[in-house]
């Protein structure tokens, strides 16, 4: 099966908010002179990006019928051809190998990393030796480091750097009022936030814009200020392209002589903005809702709360290392396949179609009165190929993978007629299951039952169980903390014999949702006094801190389960370390409670409780 990393994901969700929100700020921001509202919203434009797809609200979006149907038809579109395979595989299945290309794009992402970092790192410590080169002065009540070179004035977190041989008095206060207003509303933590985001997306062509506006937004800003100082507008313009004309640093620093001086000019000589301009700084909420709906849409339809399970033989184990060793043979000439398709019953399956795709091509056969089929593939350039087996009295299909070191194949294929039959002759077959969490972890004490017999099973430590079952049957799943789960024997496992059943893997994917609001919260036997009561009469007030004169209110939080159990306790707020250990041992030991309800049915549910300690 095909996966994403979760990295990969949420690094792709991060690049997309940055170019949303720069579209948002260029369409409706860039012309106004709301220049802290737009200091705001940039940096909270950033924040939101990395933080958007972290927000977890998959609780609220599964509780929601029309946006949860979007995520399962998300989950189906996007799941198709990573998890179609619910009939048997005959060959083991094997790791496709990772193109390169993904690998070499990888390579210069964390090449681009390093060189950025390494500028940055540069940038900030030739900022530093200037510091330790200058002279600090005092220039009408302002320190500034004096530079002994000719340089265009500039500014870094709290140190203003000029070159003061030269200044005019009226070109040294615009200089001055301009470089304080960088100093005083630290625009260095704008400018030192942004490279950072530059440089951990700088493959992302909008990351680079962003930080482009958020450098010249800090101009404007500044020449703001010296503006409302009373500055002559003119002059100062006229000494903003003198300073164009000389040359400019690069680096991190907020420099007097920027880049867009066209752009700074314009938005001197633009009239304020009104007030009621400020409207329109509230439509990005709807935007950054849609983006973390959507994000979370995608997180449930990657993890929702069914099975979502995949077949692959375990055994035997020789036989993995066979296809995966011919995976990196080549071959070269054309490669003569013979395929044999045939039942659970080793009846043979004519009329089976039979589509390989070497490369962009794709072929298409089908199996004779014999249930076989000969193809020829030519195996210069691939290494491995890929056959769909398929029937048009079959809503199933089965996907196998092709080597030239394995010419001949059997493919096991049952049609509905076949699971039909099975079903009507109430044939049985042992199955082996083997479950795991979405952390790969194998789940013990999951309870397996079947629908018809009520037979039982239990998976042990490795997370396996083996039941005999008919075809038709389903199994239902049920584990503490996650959803009732079930399958149909006819549709996942493989209709083999009864000595020797074949392996499946069944993953369990995501935890029951824990509610924060409920239609019915959970209730203390007796209610809220009968359960402060309860832990008045069960507290053992350490000594310790009585010795200490400790005493405070100790906030606990649990999870109620749908039997009503306590679970999951967690100090929310801290008083003493003995105090709190003596708080969530009370709670645990508290009785079961009656579980909170959603639509009439029991769910998890988070609760606080105080727990008080006072000396009398």
């Amino acid at each position: 099966m095909i996966t994403t990393a979760p990295e990969l994901i949420y690094m792709l969700k991060v690049n997309i908010g940055i170019a949303l929100f720069y579209a948002f700020y260029k369409l409706f921001c860039c012309r106004d002179t709301f220049f802290q509202w737009r200091r705001i919203a940039l940096l909270s434009f950033l924040a939101l990006s990395f933080l958007y797809p972290l927000m977890d609200m998959q609780a609220w979006v599964k509780e929601q019928p029309a946006i949860n149907e979007l995520a399962d038809y998300y989950a189906l579109m996007m799941l198709t051809e990573t998890n179609t395979s619910t009939a048997t595989v005959v060959t083991a299945p094997v790791a496709i190998p990772t193109p390169d290309l993904l690998d070499i794009i990888k390579f210069v992402y964390w090449i681009g990393i390093l060189l950025l970092s390494a500028r940055f790192m540069i940038q900030l410590s030739s900022i530093f030796r200037l510091v330790l080169k200058s002279k600090s002065i005092n220039v009408d009540q302002i320190s500034i480091r004096s530079l002994s070179e000719p340089a265009n004035p500039f500014s870094f977190w709290q140190w203003i750097f000029i070159y003061l041989p030269g200044l005019k008095e009226d070109e040294k206060q615009e200089i001055l009022t301009h470089e304080q207003t960088h100093v005083r509303q630290w625009h260095s933590i704008d400018v030192i936030i942004s490279e950072i985001v530059n440089i951990i997306c700088w493959m992302n062509p909008f990351a680079w814009l962003l930080k482009t506006e958020i450098r010249l937004n800090l101009e404007y800003l500044a020449d703001h200020k010296v503006m409302e100082s009373g500055t002559n507008k003119k002059a100062y313009q006229y000494h903003l392209l003198g300073l164009a004309n000389q040359n400019r640093q690069n680096g991190l620093y907020n420099n007097f002589n920027l880049s867009h001086l066209k752009n700074r000019i314009k938005m001197m000589n633009k009239k304020r903005t009104r007030t009621t301009g400020h409207i329109k700084y509230a439509l990005f909420a709807p935007l950054t809702a849609t983006l973390l709906l959507v994000s979370n849409i995608e997180t449930v339809a990657r993890t929702a709360e069914r099975l979502i399970y995949s077949t692959e033989e375990s055994t035997p184990r020789p036989e993995r290392e066979e296809v995966a060793s011919f995976v990196n043979t080549t071959v070269q000439g054309l490669v003569t396949f013979t395929i044999t398709v045939t039942n659970s019953e080793g009846k043979p399956q004519p009329n089976i179609t039979l589509q390989i795709k070497p490369g962009n091509e794709v072929k298409t056969f089908k199996t004779n009165a014999e249930g076989k089929a000969t193809i020829e593939v030519d195996m210069t350039t691939p290494k491995y190929v890929s056959l769909d087996v398929s029937s048009p009295k079959s809503s199933k299909h089965q996907s196998l993978l092709l080597s030239a070191n394995k010419p001949n194949v059997t493919a096991i294929f049952d049609t509905d007629d076949d699971i039909a039959a099975y079903i009507k002759a109430g044939k049985q077959i042992r199955i082996k299951l083997q479950i795991s969490n979405n952390d790969n972890q194998q789940l013990a004490g999951v309870e397996l039952i079947s629908s018809s017999t009520n037979a039982k099973a239990t998976t042990n430590a490795h997370g396996e169980a083996q039941l005999t079952v008919g075809v038709g049957e389903t199994i239902a799943i049920n584990h503490k903390g996650y959803q009732e789960g079930k399958f149909t024997v006819k549709e996942l496992c493989p209709i083999k014999d009864m000595e020797n059943p074949e392996l499946v893997r069944l993953l369990l994917v995501g935890e029951d949702p824990v509610y924060q609001i409920a239609d019915n919260m959970p209730e203390f036997p007796g209610g809220m006094i009968a359960c402060l009561q309860y832990l008045a009469r069960n507290i053992k007030y350490p000594v310790t801190a009585q010795k200490e004169g400790a005493q405070g209110k100790v906030i606990v939080q649990m999870v109620i389960e749908k039997d009503g159990s306590v679970d999951h306790v967690s100090i929310v707020r801290s008083i003493t370390p003995e105090l709190d250990a003596e708080a969530a041992r009370v709670v645990k030991s508290m009785p079961k409670w009656k579980p909170a309800t959603v639509k009439d049915k029991a769910v998890r549910c988070r609760y606080t409780v105080p727990v008080t300690f006072k000396l009398q």
